[in-house]
């Protein structure tokens, strides 16, 4: 029944790394139970890192808008996502959905992507389904709760006016990978954050809520944590560099909203 539900056209994408076979198992078994067929893209592998990769990444840039060295596997899950939006270009598709490897899905997600995909005109560029932000998950003000734009039979199309952080999983249209092409020709930051730059790359926020993934707790994160010594060793001149870029954020998010 649910193979009935989701247009087989739908390009669909699982990054996951060739060796992490327990997770692709796992996505497996959730995508067959809900009718969705998906290929599983090979992750760029941060420890084996090109120089052609390398030369993509923009330390200067990153030290005055992330504060501190992006981590290699960043840079890898950055390539991974980037090069997908490659292809939805490449090959003219109007909307993929993206995922990655170490989910949980709700059983009503083939219903939600239907009626998203109901839409002719659809006036989002990307809609994502899982956030690592607090404010999200959980909001407790009318900012951070945001504007349902469409009802959907489980659930709501919400567009924020804060940064979403995480993709787990989120569908991406032809014009919103045409958009993160032009805005991450050079990697400044992680992918997510790259993204939520919604007065740079004029992707707005959109979420469906309630959130339709989330990450497995038992799976660790292949990307890593950051030693906090990293941070703190930074200098003087790059967290002043960074407070002042923050600055001009701001502002240019306030700015953003208020012509758009």
């Amino acid at each position: 029944m649910t193979s009935q539900i989701i247009p087989k056209t739908l390009p669909c994408f699982v990054i996951s790394l060739q060796q992490d076979t327990e997770r692709q198992e796992h996505m497996h078994r959730q995508l067959d139970a809900l009718g969705l067929h998906a290929e599983f893209v090979p992750a760029v592998n941060g420890s084996k890192l090109s120089p052609a990769d390398w030369s993509q990444y923009d330390r200067e840039r990153t030290l005055q808008i992330y504060g501190v060295e992006m981590m290699p596997n960043e840079i890898g899950c950055f390539l991974s996502h980037y090069r997908l939006y490659e292809r939805v270009v490449r090959e003219n598709l109007p909307v993929a959905l993206i995922m990655e490897d170490d989910l949980e899905i709700r059983s009503e997600f083939p219903l939600v992507l239907a009626d998203l995909l109901k839409a002719e005109h659809p006036r989002w560029a990307v809609v994502r389904f899982e956030s690592q932000r607090g404010r999200v998950i959980n909001p407790k003000t009318h900012r951070d709760r945001g504007v349902t734009v469409q009802t959907l039979r489980e659930g709501e199309l919400v567009k924020l006016k804060i940064h979403v952080l995480g993709l787990g999983a989120y569908l991406i249209s032809l014009d919103g990978a045409r958009r993160m092409l032009a805005h991450g020709r050079k990697i400044f930051m992680p992918i997510d954050q790259t993204m939520d730059r919604f007065w740079e790359n004029g992707i707005e926020p959109y979420i469906v809520r309630p959130l339709q993934v989330r990450q497995r707790p038992e799976l660790t994160s292949r990307i890593g944590t950051r030693a906090y010594e990293r941070r703190r060793k930074v200098s003087w001149s790059v967290k002043l560099q960074r407070r002042l870029q923050r600055m001009r954020d701001s502002l240019n998010k306030r700015a953003y909203w208020l012509f758009h």
